[in-house]
């Protein structure tokens, strides 16, 4: 999986495939993409605000289902369903389906859809992925960065822009002394292999006096 973004569109679907098929977009395939909506069991009476998340399945990716909570993606294998009824911590509220086509772009995959409630259409879903990023060396910057670009400046213009960037600083880091003990302790694991290895080579050479000796009795 390359790195993805996923919105929902305010126009009309006719529109949004308008513009990807004047790009080159080739249609390959049509299907369903099943969104669930899950949110935490609170005690009743509790002034906890539940969690949630989305559960995202593709019927071309039959053994496959992705989760979606704020901003995150993420990949997990199909049995996550049957977890979520087991441990009966979150509860399913609605489901919704989008009748999506898939187009190939270069190094873009575009799914587009409308997305479908009971019988009415909510909107128009659109998902985008660069699948040049499936590597796991790629910066994470450089994906949202031409994902951005790629969306804003070709499938809009929008009301807005559509964000595709983290703010990966909010991570937490390492702090400074931890990681100059962590840079010593690979220091002094390279002396010790090189240690070792001064002394295999030290054992090789004494094998080779020993064999050159024993050829001298001989």
């Amino acid at each position: 999986m390359g790195y993805k973004c996923i919105f929902s569109f305010k126009g009309q679907l006719p529109e949004m495939t308008k513009r990807i098929e004047f790009l080159g977009g080739v249609k390959v395939s049509t299907g369903i993409i099943n969104c669930s909506l899950y949110l935490e069991r609170v005690p009743d009476g509790s002034n906890l605000i539940p969690r949630e998340f989305h559960l995202l399945l593709y019927d071309e990716k039959p053994k496959k289902c992705f989760t979606v909570c704020r901003d995150t993606i993420v990949e997990t294998d199909r049995e996550m369903v049957s977890i979520l009824e087991k441990t009966n911590s979150y509860k399913k509220r609605q489901t919704t389906e989008a009748l999506i086509s898939k187009y190939e772009l270069g190094d873009f995959i575009i799914r587009v859809g409308p997305i479908v409630f009971r019988t009415e259409i909510r909107g128009i879903l659109v998902e985008v992925e660069y699948t040049a990023c499936s590597t796991p060396i790629t910066s994470p910057f450089n994906c949202t960065k031409l994902l951005s670009e790629f969306i804003n400046g070709n499938l809009g213009p929008f009301p807005e822009p559509i964000q595709t960037s983290f703010d990966f600083s909010a991570y937490p880091t390492l702090p400074k002394k931890l990681l100059i003990n962590n840079n010593n302790n690979n220091n002094n694991n390279n002396n010790n292999n090189n240690n070792n290895n001064n002394n295999n080579n030290n054992n090789n050479n004494n094998n080779n006096n020993n064999n050159n000796n024993n050829n001298d009795i001989l």
